[in-house]
């Protein structure tokens, strides 16, 4: 084991004892601060690779990295120079984490025309005040709000349940901002069909639908790459990702040889 590949290992084995995403992603941001760029390029590879494994620490360690982007460690400068040096040495799993591409265009009518009629004259403050109720029947309503913030609220509501997070997840046309709410919630998408509802969905952002593929299963990963409405770069990863998943598969199965025997 060489130094770069004993500090994954030891970062990753101090992570899995964090049981919070955002106390795992401060602990790497901690440990990545003060390397070199290109040392936090390969730490970020190998992790990604890792988890193409679906090893549960590794992909624990994974699931950290949405957080540690959005933070102000990677600034656009950083960024730049982190995708220069996955170019440079062929991490296109470093590359696809720090996507910036725009997600399927939103039609030309008006956003708030997809809020329920009763609720087209209420205000964004009122709105998200009604999300903080225990009223169903209200929020319900609010599930087709396209503002974020009243979708932040409504997300922190008790008396939501998966079946609703879902109908938010699955809108189409829908705000990619909505979407993003919805991902940035921990408690939601630690749920596996929301994570998919995501993914399947045209108008969230190709760098969620990239991060999220990594925990689809083989079935839903066919599903999805042959999914003409998806942005083209979700259906290539999802093809890249069946392809090494075939390929580990085939090689766990393989027979070991034995040496010949005594002529």
């Amino acid at each position: 084991m060489n130094e770069i590949e004993g500090k994954i290992e030891i970062f990753i084995q101090d992570l899995v004892g964090f049981s919070e995403k955002k106390l795992r992603a401060s602990s790497l941001k901690k440990k990545l601060q003060g390397m070199a760029l290109d040392e936090i390029a390969t730490i970020l590879n190998q992790i990604c690779l890792r988890a193409n494994t679906r090893e549960i620490s590794s992909m624990k360690a994974y699931s950290t990295f949405p957080e540690l982007i959005d933070s102000l460690f990677f600034s656009r400068d950083v960024i730049a120079e982190l995708r220069r040096i996955a170019r440079e040495n062929n991490y296109p799993e470093v590359l696809q984490l720090f996507l910036d591409l725009p997600p399927k265009p939103f039609p030309g009518a008006d956003p708030e025309s997809l809020q329920d009629i009763s609720l087209k004259d209420v205000t964004r403050g009122h709105r998200k005040s009604l999300a903080k109720t225990q009223n169903m029947a209200l929020l319900r309503k609010l599930l087709r709000d396209q503002d974020p913030s009243v979708i932040h609220h409504l997300l922190m509501n008790p008396r939501l349940t998966e079946s609703e997070v879902l109908r938010v997840a699955s809108l189409k046309p829908t705000s990619p901002r909505v979407l993003e709410e919805v991902f940035l919630n921990p408690k939601w998408t630690a749920r596996y069909r929301v994570k998919k509802a995501l993914v399947c969905n045209p108008y969230c952002p190709p760098a969620i639908t990239v991060h999220l593929l990594k925990f689809m299963l083989v079935g839903d990963l066919r599903e999805i790459a042959q999914d003409e409405n998806l942005h083209l770069i979700t259906q290539e990863t999802a093809h890249q990702l069946l392809q090494e998943k075939e390929i580990f598969s085939s090689s766990e199965h393989l027979e070991p040889q034995l040496p010949p025997g005594p002529k």
